[in-house]
């Protein structure tokens, strides 16, 4: 699958693929994942990174979401490869928009939303007539309700600021959200 994801995935992106986890994307210390769909995410939300030891597996939760539209949807046979998020992406505010997800501060469907308006440039009327299920049985689902969309918009706006606000110097770190959190009053 070629590629690579910001941080690692599975939820529900680019037709179910998701943007970065415990590993971090964006805010975390490792991102992304190769398959093409970009991730960012979880970062320091599980209260510290556990270890895990050589040569053992560890299934982890974690909330991603897709960073390039119309990619595959993962799944579990197909081979990953961790890359960090700025492989990916270099906008400061897709970093910002994953930290927000990684420590719950956004929605993972309202995520989801802005990534793919950050990263494919798809428009908020694009997004809002996406369609998750089209049957001629059941009839049209929605991929993001109205009020998801609306709280995209916001979220952009925000993680726009935020990221404007960050120098140099302290976008190169991993910055936690406690004084740049989606949610102060500003």
């Amino acid at each position: 699958m070629g590629g690579g994801m910001g941080g690692m995935g599975g939820g529900m992106g680019g037709g179910g693929q998701a943007m970065g986890g415990g590993m971090g994307g964006m805010g975390g210390g490792m991102g992304g994942m190769g398959g093409g769909m970009g991730m960012g995410g979880m970062g320091g939300g599980m209260g510290g990174f556990m270890r895990i030891p050589p040569q053992r597996e560890q299934k982890v939760s974690v909330t991603t979401v897709c960073l390039e539209h119309g990619k595959p949807d993962p799944n579990p046979k197909m081979a990953y490869t961790i890359v960090p998020l700025e492989v990916v992406t270099k906008d400061e505010r897709v970093h910002v928009l994953c930290e927000a997800l990684g420590y719950g501060q956004v929605a993972q469907n309202t995520a989801q939303a802005a990534a793919w308006n950050l990263m494919d440039d798809l428009s908020w009327q694009t997004l809002a007539a996406k369609n998750r299920v089209e049957s001629k049985y059941t009839g049209n689902v929605r991929w993001f309700s109205p009020i998801e969309i609306k709280a995209a918009m916001a979220v952009v706006r925000e993680a726009t600021r935020i990221a404007e606000s960050r120098t140099p110097s302290e976008s190169s770190e991993s910055q936690s959200l406690s004084s740049d959190s989606l949610s102060s009053d500003s």
